[in-house]
């Protein structure tokens, strides 16, 4: 069910400083996770503080709607705690319901309806690929499943704790992979949540280029062909 204008506004009045006084406390990454290192010391600390040659990254940490022409979808351009190899095209969250908004601490939260998001990013040069989605939520969960581009993957749960005061619920972080063959032009990733009461509190997507098994032949070439040398050296 689509919110009305006057009654977004209501709710964001109404809901926005629990929302928001929560995400203050929790707006960063309670452990490290694989391919990133970052691991939330603080709040301005990226997953991926070294994006491979070649990869994409895009991370949220405070979402907000760039586009106030329309005022029941939130879309945001722009990536507050890093990117990398987006070019022109950029990369974009987006909340597809319609009945959510941007809390005052930048996370995205209805207590109405089960929200759902879109994550777009530029594809890579060449595949094959590797694709990870990483989400923090606070209150209800999110649903397992998310596609790229169609392709189903389910979360793993990286933390989860109990959350006292405020609405209640846990604070849960997933992590979602996918291996690509081939590169496509864009990468277009959906989550939704399970149920109402979903605060989604920080979202990073990092795509990143899997080594062509021949560089890896050319590698083992290379250092036989050394190892050759070293052996013809101490036999002189």
């Amino acid at each position: 069910m689509l919110l009305n204008k006057p009654l977004s506004l209501l709710l964001a009045v109404a809901f926005s400083a629990a929302a928001g006084t929560a995400s203050a406390t929790t707006g960063r990454w309670d452990g490290t996770v694989p391919p990133g290192t970052g691991n939330g010391a603080t709040s301005a600390t990226p997953w991926i503080d070294t994006p491979a040659a070649g990869s994409v990254y895009a991370e949220w940490n405070f979402m907000s709607d760039d586009d106030a022409s329309t005022p029941l979808t939130i879309e945001d351009t722009t990536p507050d705690i890093g990117s990398f190899g987006l070019g022109s095209a950029g990369a974009l969250i987006k909340e597809t319901t319609g009945g959510a908004f941007a809390t005052s601490g930048g996370n995205i939260y209805s207590p109405l309806v089960a929200t759902a998001f879109e994550v777009t990013l530029p594809g890579l040069a060449t595949g094959p690929m590797e694709v990870w989605l990483r989400a923090s939520t606070l209150g209800s969960p999110l649903a397992t499943e998310a596609t790229l581009n169609g392709v189903s993957a389910t979360a793993e749960s990286s933390f989860s704790r109990s959350i006292t005061g405020g609405f209640g619920g846990d604070e849960n972080e997933w992590v979602w992979k996918w291996t690509l063959s081939s590169a496509p032009a864009s990468l277009n990733i959906a989550f939704e949540a399970a149920a109402s009461s979903v605060s989604l509190d920080q979202v990073a997507v990092y795509a990143a280029p899997v080594p062509e098994p021949e560089a890896f032949a050319l590698m083992a070439l290379g250092l036989g062909a050394l190892a050759v040398r070293a052996r013809r050296g101490i036999a002189r």
